[in-house]
């Protein structure tokens, strides 16, 4: 063999000799934290020092300085033993036995230590002991946290031993009774099932709207929208049923943040003998009911075995003072106890615009249930009318045929309906801070309306007030204007309807 072809030889050996090196290496060190020869995760490296079953634990003694506490399980119920009606959140509970029942800690700081201060274990941040009915006890004792910031000192009662403890929760150190008091939040409610909401305030208008579908409050205004604002006005007033919907959302949840007192005597201190505002709502819960014998939908000839059921619910909520936080106590009707409730969860719970979720229209009916019309401008009458008769079609099928008038003459259909469109445009501009008075003015406008299904006619009128608006006057209070140029156009459309020649 030449020198050439040994050197490429030696020199292809020492490649791969390198090669296998460094293929051994990186699997060594990919493997490294699974051969456990070098790992320093927390699993392999803490130790237990106490533990208990997490199932026998039946009583439990808390700590530090916002409670001390005692509790103890009865029919798989935590119960305070100074006070067994006070009604305790179990996953308070659950969060300190989680750190009781199996205590791992990550190595010894000091066997003997001469000053447990330097721990913050002459005076811990919390204690929690835990019992099982077999007598076996645990009791831990926690102090600051590491300098490092990487755990808490630890020592175990009856014994100086301070050991180093990771992940105990700082906040579960600190919990006082009020904190471990079980709330009863208010209901959940499906938005679309609120039918009516009332809103107390003393110190603003009161607010008050229900679902009308049938039409119980109407008034001259829209017979087929489905909300009636009955507060702060004093009649009646159509929703928008769009505003109403984004209004609704705010009253899906009423929940609280903490209960400050489970069984109030004193309702007096949190401003809640008279509250300064309350919340009433109305509302539907649906729920499937089995029925004794299964029905036939006639529709699709199915068999029918269940039925949804509507039980009607309500909820009152009554609101206090507020804390030094600027939170609100509250507490429902028919309750003792007191809660707080975030101001950022209630404030607007309580802001209701009336004038906003107002529809705005002043006369909007539909043109089907539209009979005659009396229109009368600056006192000189018109009339737009439709009559409807049932005749026979060349199809042998019965129909309705409609006939338009304008001043007792028949008038072109399209053009009848343009007029109407534009009498129907008329809208509510601006609410005015005081109702105002007609008395001895006379209208420009006046419009009535006889509508299908009424017996008294709907009727408008609309007064001068200043150079941008008219009042609108349909026999309820007047505190609300028109944009003059929109009555305006009313009145040049009805002067110049264009008769059928």
């Amino acid at each position: 063999m030449s020198n050439r072809n040994r050197k490429n030889l030696i020199t292809m050996i020492s490649l791969l000799l390198f090669l296998l090196i460094v293929s051994g290496f990186y699997v060594w060190f990919s493997n490294r934290d699974k051969s456990g020869k070098n790992d320093t995760a927390d699993s392999d490296s803490s130790f237990v020092i106490a533990a208990l079953d997490p199932d026998l634990i039946d009583t439990i003694y808390y700590k530090n300085e916002n409670a001390d506490i005692t509790l103890v399980l009865e029919d798989d119920t935590w119960v305070y033993t100074e006070e067994k009606e006070r009604p305790i959140n179990k996953y308070y509970v659950s969060y300190l036995i989680n750190i009781i029942d199996s205590i791992r800690a990550e190595r010894v700081v000091n066997e003997n230590p001469e000053d447990l201060s330097l721990y913050g274990l002459d005076s811990p941040k919390a204690i929690i002991k835990g019992s099982q009915p077999d007598g076996k006890t645990v009791a831990l004792m926690i102090g600051e946290k590491t300098t490092a910031g990487d755990g808490h000192y630890v020592k175990l009662e009856n014994d100086d031993t301070v050991y180093l403890v990771k992940r105990i929760p700082e906040t579960h150190l600190s919990f006082s009774l009020t904190d471990m008091t079980d709330i009863e939040h208010g209901p959940s409610i499906e938005t679309n099932n609120i039918y009516h909401i009332e809103i107390i305030q003393s110190d603003k208008e009161d607010f008050e709207l229900i679902y009308d579908v049938d039409s119980k409050y109407h008034i001259a205004a829209t017979p087929y929208l489905s909300w009636a604002i009955l507060k702060p006005y004093e009649t009646a007033y159509a929703a928008d049923s769009t505003k109403v919907s984004e209004f609704l959302t705010k009253y899906s949840s009423f929940n609280f943040s903490v209960c400050i007192d489970y069984n109030a005597e004193d309702f007096a201190q949190y401003g809640l003998e008279d509250p300064k505002a309350s919340i009433f709502i109305e509302y539907y819960e649906k729920r499937n009911e089995k029925l004794d014998e299964p029905e036939i939908d006639p529709d699709t000839g199915e068999e029918i075995t269940s039925r949804t059921v509507k039980d009607e619910k309500s909820f009152r909520l009554y609101i206090g003072e507020r804390n030094e936080d600027g939170d609100y106590y509250v507490r429902k009707e028919g309750d003792n106890a007191v809660y707080i409730m975030k101001a950022s969860n209630l404030d607007s719970k309580l802001e209701a615009d009336a004038f906003d979720m107002l529809s705005k229209f002043v006369n909007i009916y539909n043109i089907e249930t539209i009979n005659n019309i009396d229109i009368d401008i600056n006192g000189v009458l018109y009339n737009m009318k439709i009559e409807r008769d049932k005749i026979i079609n060349d199809e042998g099928e019965e129909e309705i045929k409609k006939t338009y008038y304008y001043n007792w003459s028949v008038a072109d259909e399209e053009v009848f309906k343009d007029v109407y469109q534009v009498m129907i445009s008329a809208l509510i501009d601006t609410q005015l801070d005081e109702v105002v008075s007609v008395s001895g003015k006379e209208p420009v406008l006046t419009l009535t309306y006889y509508v299908e299904g009424y017996d008294e006619p709907f009727k408008t009128s609309y007064y001068p007030y200043d150079e941008s608006f008219y009042l609108i006057d349909n026999g309820t209070p007047v505190r609300f204007v028109a944009d003059k140029r929109k009555i305006d156009a009313i009145i040049k459309a009805v002067q110049e309807f264009k008769l059928t020649d």
